[in-house]
């Protein structure tokens, strides 16, 4: 089987059974949208990739023309980015001065995000549609990185929700890296990168809802 087909299957299978996890725990009124957002982010990717695979599989290309798998990695993010901005970033962060060095250091997330996107696509060998699209990601991943990055090293010491869900803002920040990994993989068409990252990025898909369940429910114990 071709790698790259291999690379999507896999890292689609365990979205999928990911995203399966998120809908059975966190369905209904009484559940947290927080939860329900991180779960359609991993759908998001799981469909994505899905298909992904199919235009693998029938002999079709998804390098250097659009094809609507790269929405599901935006989506993705921009999902894991709406869950943290707003109502539980204001549950650690309000707003004061002695908190200030911990808005400051998560901005290395971003930046290293943009490092690497111009380090191997700006100054590397891209396509316009490669750098364009990556570009895309980039931005989804900084937005979304600095907030895991933030909710990771703050100390929440009113409301515990923070310190409750660091292991799940681990894999997002772990998964965020990989879709920029996968991008310059990508980019390069190598292969083996590829499928070991589909690999990484399979097993993270498949902790990330998994994490916010045990998460949610030491903070609710």
């Amino acid at each position: 089987m071709d790698v790259f087909i291999a690379a999507n299957i896999i890292t689609c299978v365990c979205a999928f059974a990911g995203f399966i996890f998120g809908l059975v725990k966190f369905s209904g009124d009484k559940k947290a949208l927080y939860a329900k957002m991180i779960t359609f982010a991993v759908g998001c990717m799981a469909f994505g990739r899905l298909y992904q695979a199919v235009r693998l599989i029938t002999g079709q290309d998804i390098f250097g023309n659009f094809q609507l798998g790269i929405l599901g990695v935006i989506g993705s993010l921009v999902f894991l980015f709406s869950a943290n901005y707003g109502l539980m970033d204001s549950l650690a962060d309000d707003g004061s001065k002695q908190y200030l060095k911990f808005r400051l250091i998560p901005l290395l997330a971003p930046l290293a995000a943009v490092v690497l996107f111009a380090v191997f696509f700006l100054l590397g060998e891209a396509s316009l549609y490669n750098i364009i699209i990556a570009g895309l990601i980039t931005v989804s991943v900084s937005g979304a990185s600095y907030f895991n990055l933030k909710h990771l090293i703050f100390p929440d010491v009113d409301f515990g929700v923070i310190n409750c869900l660091k292991l799940y803002n681990l894999f997002a920040l772990i998964y965020e890296f990989l879709c920029i990994a996968d991008m310059v993989a990508c980019n390069l068409e190598n292969g083996v990168a590829v499928l070991v990252i589909g690999i990484l990025m399979g097993i993270t898909l498949i902790a990330i809802t998994p994490a916010v369940e045990r998460g949610m429910k030491k903070w609710t114990t």
